[in-house]
């Protein structure tokens, strides 16, 4: 079967109308429903399923790191892409006499969250302004210094689609000292992303867009090296690995005696959004099917004709 075939297949949406707002919310692929509905089936056979949780969690984890070009402890799973840009936030501890650096195609929840901490914390939010709705290099190089902690932006924007050059911003930040944030939302599933080849090193990404997931799951990408510098916003039972209790079990378990996960599940400090996460694994499972690669060339194809259209059309 051809690949656009299998892909219509998923998407029973695509028979009545042309959808054209992934932007927004991907329309729901079969497959991510009859996974959601799986879970809801085990529930009503047996409401204790830990260790099939656990496991689809697991399993939904190093798909999201093979995607990405990550390790498996590098990811961490949340409700929203916001959750990873506050542990950057708060881990980084900005000042005053330290800066960080963004743009004005960034998405709200990043305007609101440097803004916000910069007159809270006393350091400088510097905002990079477009030209003709690009975000040239060279004007983020201006805005950087040797007193630039972080560089944070949205890999593509979600106002007019502009995609920036992360491995040149990871060159940048890293030649000053700081580090790369990437609120990668609009880029993954449709577009490649390798975090190793291109350096960054943070990723947020809400799922419900181009990775055809639920809402209200998304990942957070933590290098390795960098996560004993970075702590978790909140503490709960869900970091603990190992639980120590007293003999008889009589009593709370003993914090300082419990293990605890020494990777990106850090993060997970409370329950997760386990329907979700059997959701994105079918979700990844399909980008898999039909290829990264594939899909990534389709995308470009389709932007490069519709573009050639328009301007057929008079319209620039």
């Amino acid at each position: 079967m051809p690949r656009s075939d299998l892909v219509r297949d998923e998407f029973p949406t695509l028979e009545k109308i042309a959808y054209l707002n992934t932007a927004f919310c991907s329309p729901v692929a079969m497959s991510v429903y009859k996974a959601s509905q799986l879970f809801l089936d085990q529930r009503v056979a047996s409401p204790d399923g830990m260790r099939a949780w656990d496991e689809t969690t697991e399993e939904t984890r190093g798909l999201v790191a093979r995607l990405i070009g990550a390790e498996a402890g590098e990811i961490a799973f949340a409700t929203s892409a916001a959750m990873g840009t506050n542990v950057v936030a708060e881990g980084l501890s900005l000042g005053p006499g330290d800066n960080m650096v963004f743009d004005d195609l960034a998405y709200p929840t990043d305007t609101l969250l440097w803004q916000r901490r910069a007159s809270e914390r006393g350091f400088e939010a510097r905002t990079v302004r477009n030209v003709d709705g690009a975000i040239p290099l060279e004007a983020m190089a201006e805005a950087v210094d040797s007193h630039t902690r972080l560089i944070a932006v949205s890999e593509v924007s979600y106002i007019n689609g502009f995609r920036h050059d992360l491995r040149s911003l990871a060159e940048l930040a890293h030649a000053h000292g700081g580090y790369l944030l990437s609120d990668s939302t609009q880029s993954v599933g449709a577009v490649r992303l390798d975090v190793r080849e291109v350096d960054v090193d943070f990723v947020t990404c809400g799922s419900y867009k181009w990775m055809l997931g639920p809402i209200g799951t998304a990942f957070f990408y933590v290098k390795r090296e960098l996560q004993d510098r970075f702590p978790p916003l909140a503490y709960g039972w869900k970091q603990i690995s190992r639980y120590a209790y007293s003999q008889d079990r009589t009593r709370a378990p003993d914090v300082e005696r419990c293990s605890f996960f020494d990777d990106a599940r850090r993060y997970e400090f409370a329950s997760l959004n386990i329907q979700g996460v059997y959701g994105l694994r079918a979700a990844l499972q399909l980008l898999d099917k039909v290829g990264p690669a594939w899909i990534e060339q389709r995308t470009l194809d389709l932007n490069g004709e519709l573009r050639t259209k328009l301007v057929e059309q008079g319209i620039e």
